[in-house]
């Protein structure tokens, strides 16, 4: 497999833009898990640009600070990806790859989780505004889960 630089690729990508301050964390939060899982209201996020073919696409560009909802009952043949920035041919065929709505369904119909939320979230991720991302984004997802009492959120990075 050949080694990119994706520092070098991004800066020479975006030459007019400031070089890409890039996070770095130490330390993460911990929050404890406060009822059992087999309790728990629990909701998928993805960043793999998902979408249902009614809803309008992502800016595949970048900087995308949107969010769409996915029923839970939706048909996965009716979700399609809009991102440029990953290699999505395997989750255009199964797109529980980047979106395991089916796989989350079948956890609950085991009774491994409580139950799933009403809708799950996705977005496009490439995302190099940091503070629209922790300033917009974030917290309006923050509401929304807040509004929906999810106990648990199943994050699933593309």
């Amino acid at each position: 497999m050949k080694h990119l630089s994706y520092v070098n690729i991004t800066r020479a990508a975006f030459p007019d833009q400031p070089p890409y301050q890039w996070t770095e964390n130490t330390s993460s939060p911990w929050t404890p898990i406060l009822k059992p899982i087999e309790e728990s209201k629990v909701v998928l996020i993805s960043s793999g640009g998902v979408y249902q073919k009614d809803q309008i696409p992502f800016n595949p560009d970048k900087n995308d600070l949107t969010f769409r909802e996915i029923p839970i009952n939706t048909d996965v043949g009716d979700l399609r990806i809009s991102h440029n920035n990953y290699d999505h041919r395997d989750a255009d065929k199964d797109v529980n790859c980047v979106f395991p709505l089916e796989r989350m369904r079948e956890l609950a119909a085991e009774g491994f989780i409580g139950e799933l939320a009403e809708v799950h979230l996705t977005f496009m991720g490439r995302i190099f505004r940091k503070s629209g991302l922790l300033g917009e984004m974030i917290p309006a997802i923050i509401a929304r889960l807040k509004e929906m009492q999810i106990d648990l959120a199943f994050l699933v990075p593309a």
